[in-house]
């Protein structure tokens, strides 16, 4: 009896360890940029959603989202840490897009590591 119990109690260690394990793939999420709505009707108003991993010794990151397609740079707000316990930086922005329909592609810099995500102004 004793025996079972131990095999129980090593079970359930493995078991916490791996749900343990499980909650810090968030942790590691890459770097991302995503537009939305992908498509836009021109002069309408598009989201940036950002989310940064932070590698150590990072500095700041820049305060705005300058694209092609863009009326104007779009402010950007630190709203968290991405669901990743602080070692990460996720921002957001909303912002007018032009009048000039086309398809065209946003890039900002997370610490070095280039996001990119495209998006459409329509007619």
């Amino acid at each position: 009896m004793k025996i079972r119990s131990a095999a129980l109690c090593v079970a359930g260690a493995a078991i916490l360890s791996t749900l343990a394990g499980a909650g810090q793939a968030n942790a590691t999420r890459p770097s991302s940029l995503v537009m939305s709505p992908s498509a836009v009707a021109a002069g309408g108003t598009v989201t940036a959603d950002i989310y940064c991993l932070r590698p150590s010794g990072a500095g700041e990151l820049a305060t705005t989202l300058v694209a092609d397609g863009l009326a104007a740079p779009i402010p950007l707000r630190v709203v968290g840490d991405g669901g990743t316990g602080g070692i990460g930086v996720a921002l957001r922005g909303d912002g007018p897009v032009g009048t000039v329909p086309g398809r065209y592609t946003a890039a900002y810099d997370c610490w070095g590591w280039i996001v990119r995500a495209e998006f459409t102004v329509t007619n």
